[in-house]
């Protein structure tokens, strides 16, 4: 292969923040859809500068932005700029599974069309974010196939024999070589740069580099078009693969799924999105109705969820009037509805939803209560203290010794139960450790318990309500009721 370095493009990615290398450790994709958008200011403050200097580029695209900001890309084409495809992608390609690749493919499509909507010029480029080895890449033919002329996706051997750590290739799809491309992310120019509860401040160092700005040409750069001779064509027409869609079924079981939340208005936005999206995602398993439980809150959370829980199926708001605590709360949920499922997941969201469909699954299996189980040799944790870990982990083994249970959670509060098992249950320990008491009076009556395998992440908004002595002093009293049989 031809590595050309007569003439470098240059090239933006205009890919959203929380997409970045140095974030992708702690941030999950499933969490990318409710985190804030900051991907039309940094383009447009990118935008100024290659004005300024005369430059023109490539700009890498994600659909999304394609379809937020359809005058935005019209202002870059308009400008002389070249727009391509960068691919939002989870993983490098090459780990892709060959029975994902389609729908990946028809999503790749989707986007395009909505790029060339917005420009009226036909995509050439595309761009994924992970490096990835192109010894075999099962992209490119599929690529060609709908009119891209190449791929500038990082690979490993491009590193090797790059000029510097920004410098990655365009290889022409047809074979016919590759141009070196000068990278650099729109983020870095972001005049606001977003911060996450529980990511490290050195995973958002990149958002915020400075010495990228030098990197600018004085002048030219260019297209990656241009850099490889090929010219700007006219969109084409473009036949898209449906939308996918999850069918409900029609005799699918209820679920009720109750929100405990105090002082969350920073998160209530992101969290009733991601509910409206869980209720389609289970909707071949289950129908899903909400309780969203404010416990006595003083910010402006009650006022968020009177204004939001519209917008969910077969839902409502209720309100202590003041605090309660976290188990008083899911209780409230669970008495707010006579759903023989009920489901109570965190309102910080620090364990998926969507794991509530296999949870489902073990209660119709016969269980009474299924916890979320991050302790489960298939679980695992993200970014959580180790202080916390600790804590936990010795309070789940003091339980699990003095009941003689498997069960290694006890202190989760992403659950599904049968409410028959728990409605009548009483409720000593209204706040954090009422979990694990609710979890030990199940047993004790003879219910019975499953765990399935979860992961659970630090928050990412917003502030634990945990009060850590409170709480340690409070399981240690409630290991000696349970001790002493006094809990059943």
């Amino acid at each position: 292969m031809t590595l050309s370095h007569a003439t470098a493009a240059l090239a933006i990615d205009a890919s959203e923040w929380f997409t970045a290398p140095g974030l992708r450790r702690h941030v999950a994709p499933r969490h990318w859809r409710r985190l804030e958008r900051r991907a039309e200011p940094c383009v447009r403050a990118t935008l100024a500068l290659l004005a300024a200097k005369g430059a023109r580029a490539t700009w890498f695209v994600p659909g999304a932005l394609a379809r937020s900001a359809p005058v935005l890309l019209r202002e870059l084409a308009a400008a002389g700029h070249e727009v391509a495809l960068a691919a939002e992608a989870p993983w490098p390609l090459a780990d892709v599974p060959p029975g994902e690749r389609a729908a990946l493919q028809d999503r790749w499509l989707r986007d395009v069309a909505a790029i060339e909507a917005a420009t009226g010029a036909a995509v050439r480029g595309f761009r994924a974010p992970w490096p990835t080895a192109n010894d075999a890449p099962w992209w490119r033919p599929f690529l060609r196939s709908i009119g891209l002329a190449y791929d500038a996706t990082p690979a490993a051997a491009d590193a090797a024999t790059a000029a510097d750590v920004e410098t990655t290739y365009a290889h022409r799809l047809d074979g016919g070589g590759a141009v070196a491309v000068r990278s650099l992310p729109a983020m870095a120019f972001d005049p606001m740069p977003p911060r996450l509860a529980g990511v490290p401040a050195a995973a958002f160092r990149e958002l915020v580099r400075a010495e990228t700005l030098p990197a600018l040409p004085a002048r030219g750069g260019g297209t990656v078009l241009a850099a490889l001779g090929t010219p700007v064509l006219t969109a084409p027409p473009r036949q898209l693969p449906p939308e996918p869609i999850v069918v409900p079924r029609g005799d699918a079981p209820r679920l009720c799924v109750v929100v405990p939340l105090k002082d969350e208005e920073r998160g209530v936005p992101g969290l009733l999105l991601e509910l409206r999206a869980l209720a389609d995602d289970l909707a071949d398993a289950a129908r899903v109705e909400y309780v969203l439980v404010d416990d006595g809150s003083v910010d402006r959370t009650w006022e968020l969820l009177q204004l939001g829980v519209g917008s969910l199926p077969r839902s409502k708001a209720v309100r202590h009037e003041r605090n309660l605590g976290v188990a008083a709360a899911i209780r409230t949920g669970v008495l707010a509805t006579d759903s023989p499922f009920v489901a109570s997941i965190d309102g910080d969201l620090s364990y998926d939803p969507r794991e509530l469909r296999p949870m489902l699954a073990l209660l119709q299996q016969g269980a009474d209560l299924v916890t979320a189980s991050p302790y489960h040799p298939a679980g695992g944790v993200r970014n959580v203290p180790a202080w916390r870990l600790l804590l936990s982990r010795g309070l789940s083994l003091g339980y699990r010794a003095l009941l003689a249970s498997p069960i290694r959670t006890w202190t989760s509060c992403c659950r599904v139960y049968r409410r028959e098992a728990v409605a009548a249950l009483p409720l000593v320990n209204p706040r954090f450790l009422g979990t694990a008491e609710w979890l030990v009076r199940v047993l004790r009556r003879g219910g019975r318990v499953a765990e399935h395998p979860c992961v659970l992440e630090a928050r990412l908004v917003g502030v634990s309500k945990m009060k850590t002595l409170r709480t340690i002093a409070g399981h240690l009293r409630l290991l000696a009721a349970v001790l002493l049989r006094l809990v059943r």
